[in-house]
Order: C-alpha cells, then structure tokens, then sequence
C-alpha cells in the first residue's frame, strides 16, 4: 500500500494524507480520522526514515540516567518519572531511549550521541551546580530539558517545589511534638537536597530542639548506621527518599522502636509500609519534562515549571493525638 494508494481511498490528495502523518494539527479531524482508518484497515505505516529526512527529526529522546542501572528498574523515583514520561512520548508515536552512564568522559559521551543526529531531544536527571552536561548542550544548541535547577538555571526545567516539600515535612514533625530530629539526605552535592533541608529546618523554626543532619547517599547499609548511631538521641526522622526512610524503618523495628518517620516520593513502597511521605507528583514531572522537550523540538516557545508537592500522613498519625508526641517503646 502507497501514499497514492491510500489517497484515492480516501478522496483526498497526496499531501493530505502525508500532512496526516507529518503534521496532523494542519488537517480537519474528520478528514484525518478517514485517512488513519484506511492506512490501518491496510496497514500502511510511513516509512520511518523517509519521513526522518523530510522532517529532520527521528522522533527518539534520550535519557541518561547517572548511576547503576538497577535504579531505572526498582521501586523508585526513576521508575515512576519513566512511566509519566513514556505515556507522554507513546501517546505523540515517540519513542525514549534510556541509558545509564557511570564511569568515562561525560562530554565525550553526550558529543558522540549528539553527532549521531539520532536523538531529536534530552532529558538531564540528577543536575548539579555548574553542571558540565548542561553548558555543552546549551553550547551545541541541542533541545533538552532539566529534571530540577541548580545555581545558573539557564536551561529549560521541571522542577518538584523541594523547599516546600522539606518544609511540609519540618512543620508535621513539629506539630508532633517532636524536640530533636535527624535528617537522612542522599547525595550532599544534589541541589536539591540542599532545598529540602534548607525548607525542613524552616519547617522546625521555634521548635527549640537540635537537628542532626547526615547523608548517606541513598544507600541503605548507610541508612541503617546512620538511624542505629543517632536512635537514642532524636524522636523524630526525615529522610529524602522513601527508600531510604524505608531503611530507616527497618532498624527502628528490628530495636522494637516507634519513632516518627518521614519519607520523600510517595511511591509504592511508602504506601504498602504505612510510611508517611511527602509526594512530589512524579508522574507528572515526568509527563511534564517529556512534553516540554517535545515542544521545544518542534520549535515552540517553553517555559520552565515548579510542580507542587504534599504531604501524605500515614504512620505518623498516631502521634498527632499524643499531648507527648516522639517516640514509643
């Protein structure tokens, strides 16, 4: 089946049919509508890289994520980011290459895949200060979008409301009555982590007690030694991932003690141990990224978005109607 073919099927021209496939927004739905009927009642599919040399774009977007590569496929923020990311990018027929990168030169790496001219547009996860992925992008003009800021933000982002997810997070702990608490983040170098301590320690303001803070980059042997050294000082824990406050909960029952326990995600495991956490709206940072690094490909003007985050009580509910709040052995 042609192009032609499928044409005088449907009674329209050559170039309706392949604006239906290039550029549908520019043809009446009704008319589209018949045009993909016929081409699925036949099984005409256009030809992928005749479309690419006419378009110049292959409609595939690059995800490099920056650490091993079981973290793209366990209970995580990565996993739950992808799965709003590929509805976007499945729903528009594109497709997300994901790859992992831990070790090597990180320009040369994303030079060759930029001289390849097979990746229309990038996504960045895990920015830092000065980050050298986004002034090499920025210098070779190449579409991407960010999955949080840093200390320039000259680049297009998604971020999730960190000060104000840390703070939400601070205030619950305090109106828990809590006097001394202990903060768990993951990699110190994270900009974000800075915001979600910087809003929890906000969050405790005229708490009049003492705040421990630790980072145990989101591992969870590291986690355990940390909760185990601190257990009998602190009645109250924030950790900035719901993994790692996961870890945390652990040790807390292996020593047979209930201790207010705050999380960072909301994603399933959370859920099923009863963790109360703070979301941060994954899915949709991640449908948010996806769209906007589409957009820009297309050449259309984008904007940068701050998502808003709340609070999800669980566990903690229970010390809400103590008068004592902390811990119960």
């Amino acid at each position: 089946m042609t192009v032609k073919e499928i044409a005088n099927l449907c009674g329209v021209s050559v170039a309706t049919v392949s604006r239906v496939f290039n550029e549908p927004e520019k043809v009446k739905p009704e008319t589209r509508q018949r045009v993909l009927e016929i081409a699925e009642k036949y099984g005409y599919m256009p030809h992928a890289i005749a479309k690419s040399l006419r378009t110049k774009r292959t409609g595939v977007y690059s995800l490099t994520v920056m650490s091993g590569v079981e973290r793209v496929f366990e209970d995580s923020y990565v996993s739950k980011f992808l799965r709003g990311a590929v509805r976007y990018f499945s729903s528009k027929g594109l497709k997300l290459i994901i790859d992992v990168f831990t070790k090597g030169d990180i320009t040369s790496y994303y030079k060759t895949l930029v001289s390849s001219k097979l990746i229309d547009g990038y996504i960045l996860m895990d920015i830092k200060d000065d980050d050298t992925r986004v002034e090499l992008l920025n210098e070779l003009g190449v579409p991407f979008v960010c999955v949080g800021r840093n200390n320039k933000n000259n680049f297009i982002y998604v971020d999730t409301d960190n000060y104000t997810g840390g703070r939400q997070a601070g205030e619950h702990l305090k109106e828990i009555g809590c006097t001394n608490v202990l903060f768990i983040g993951g990699d110190p170098s994270l900009p974000f982590e800075k915001e979600r301590f910087r809003g929890f320690v906000d969050g405790l303001s005229g708490f009049g007690g003492k705040v421990y803070k630790t980072f145990a980059n989101y591992d969870e042997k590291n986690v355990q030694k940390i909760v185990e050294n601190y257990l009998n000082e602190v009645d109250g824990i924030f950790c900035t991932s719901d993994v790692m406050a996961y870890a945390a909960l652990r040790v807390c029952e292996q020593k047979g003690i209930d201790i207010p326990l705050i999380g960072f995600d909301n994603i399933l495991l959370s859920e099923i141990a009863n963790i109360t956490t703070v979301d941060q709206n994954i899915h949709l940072v991640g449908e948010m990224v996806a769209r906007k690094v589409h957009q820009l490909v297309l050449g259309e003007q984008v904007e940068s978005e701050v998502i808003n985050t709340h609070l999800v009580i669980r566990g903690t509910k229970k010390f809400l109607n103590s008068s004592k709040g902390g811990r119960v052995v």
